[in-house]
């Protein structure tokens, strides 16, 4: 279906959503709650919105879909795997190891099925 606005076509066709799309949203989320989680143990109330904020800015200024200065090339997915890294390092001192050693492998595995940019 299609409609026409401003001399210009546009397709009412969603986008389409894979796995690895999901993947990759949980995968930002548990980071995400991470830093909260790890910020909060350190640092209080402080602690639970910084972390995380830092980290949303970052990645939504340089790293995300619709991000204004976005990174390219194998930059792209090292910084992702950094990113991923902070969080489980996070989610070590909140859970532990393995907790920890699971989503980073989950993290590698969104990267690798990701694409580049």
């Amino acid at each position: 279906m299609f409609t026409m606005k401003a001399n210009s076509v546009h397709s009412l066709q969603q986008p389409h959503l894979s796995w690895a799309d999901g993947l990759a949203l949980g995968l930002e989320m548990v980071g995400l709650g991470a830093l909260m989680a790890w910020g909060w143990q350190r640092f209080g109330w402080a602690g639970v919105l910084l972390p995380p904020l830092a980290v949303s800015v970052l990645w939504a200024r340089f790293l995300s879909p619709r991000a204004t200065r976005p990174v390219t090339g194998l930059a792209w997915p090292l910084a992702k795997l950094a990113v991923f890294a902070v969080c489980a390092l996070a989610l070590t001192a909140v859970t532990g190891p393995l907790t920890a050693a699971a989503y980073f492998a989950l993290a590698l595995l969104g990267i690798t099925l990701g694409g580049t940019r």
